[in-house]
């Protein structure tokens, strides 16, 4: 008995452990606005009830640790129920609690941390719950009781059904944004718009079915969090500049800033934080100068600058010496970094 009470607390702490981490993370996303906000009250709230369960539970182990085996029951309760609640909740986290964290500007490795600490949490969890009731059996034998023990097939339909799901989105939208790409049409050409070392997930590349075609062709989104700088990819003249325009979705206006270079070729960069422009038209910059600060500021899901090369009005291909890989051109879902 107090050799299943010490491994049914172990894993009630370890549950909490892993609810705690959520827990804590969340309040990050205070620092954050839009959906962002609301998305952390609602995962404290998810996440901190969670915990109040594993402790209700983890008292009852502790129980049976010491010796009271008329608390088994319902400990053997908890440590099924709990996993499966915790399992729930992860999947909830890593599609609502992430997609929630993704569109918005705040901390960037937030919707990461729901959305892969969510697969990885509902892994565990499922595993704890098919796990718990063996590991009760022995002690239910002793004490005359009996503990169903779930089956093979049972985890095998839930795991294809949930990770199966999980795959099939991640696939439709690698497919959506990933674009085509000829390689042999792209020059080499400037530095990515983003400062030194540091790394930079391209959201969306060229040609995608989304919303890169006809004239944005050979655009790029690389998500960034808000307010850090954005920078000149190449020297040239600032022709334009609007970042007057305040909120994001279909129809708002964008922010942006263009360069002109010395070949005739002009860089956009779109999305930039409401005010945070740091040069006007008529500006010389040379390559590596602050132009403004990341935002999401018209048609925008999150914090990311929108990068395209035109001449003539159109977009041009162009690659990156930054990108050691794939020929210099950045693909969709893989991270650079800047080195100059």
């Amino acid at each position: 008995m107090t050799r299943y009470g010490t491994a049914a607390s172990v894993l009630l702490i370890l549950l909490g452990v892993y609810a705690a981490l959520m827990f804590i993370a969340s309040f990050a996303g205070f620092a954050g606005d839009g959906p962002m906000v609301p998305t952390a009250v609602v995962a404290l709230l998810t996440w901190g009830g969670f915990i109040v369960l594993t402790l209700h539970g983890l008292r009852r182990a502790l129980a049976v640790r010491g010796g009271e085996a008329n608390r088994f029951d319902a400990t053997v309760f908890w440590t099924k129920a709990l996993p499966l609640i915790g399992a729930f909740w992860s999947i909830v986290t890593a599609f609502a609690f992430g997609f929630g964290a993704f569109a918005s500007c705040g901390p960037v490795w937030l919707s990461g941390l729901y959305h892969w600490g969510g697969l990885v949490g509902s892994m565990l969890c499922f595993g704890a719950w098919f796990a718990a009731p063996f590991i009760a059996r022995e002690t239910a034998g002793e004490a005359g009781q009996r503990v169903e023990l779930p089956g093979w097939g049972r985890l095998a339909i839930i795991g294809t059904a949930v990770y199966g799901l999980w795959g099939v989105v991640w696939l439709v939208a690698w497919m959506m944004l990933r674009g085509s790409i000829e390689a042999g049409a792209y020059p080499t050409a400037a530095n990515s718009p983003y400062p030194d070392g540091e790394r930079s997930w391209i959201v969306q590349g060229n040609n995608s079915s989304f919303n890169h075609q006809g004239d944005e062709e050979f655009a790029w989104d690389f998500r960034r969090q808000c307010g850090t700088p954005v920078l000149a990819a190449r020297g040239g003249t600032v022709l334009n500049v609007e970042h007057g325009f305040e909120g994001n979705g279909k129809g708002k206006h964008n922010n942006f800033v263009t360069v002109q270079h010395d070949d005739g070729t002009v860089a956009k960069y779109l999305h930039i934080k409401t005010g945070s422009a740091k040069v006007e038209e008529g500006d010389t910059v040379k390559q590596g100068d602050p132009l403004a600060e990341v935002g999401n500021v018209g048609n925008s899901l999150t914090g990311h600058i929108h990068f395209v090369v035109e001449k003539g009005g159109d977009s041009i291909p162009v690659t990156f010496r930054d990108v050691d890989e794939d020929r210099g051109i950045p693909r969709t879902f893989e991270r650079y970094a800047s080195a100059e």
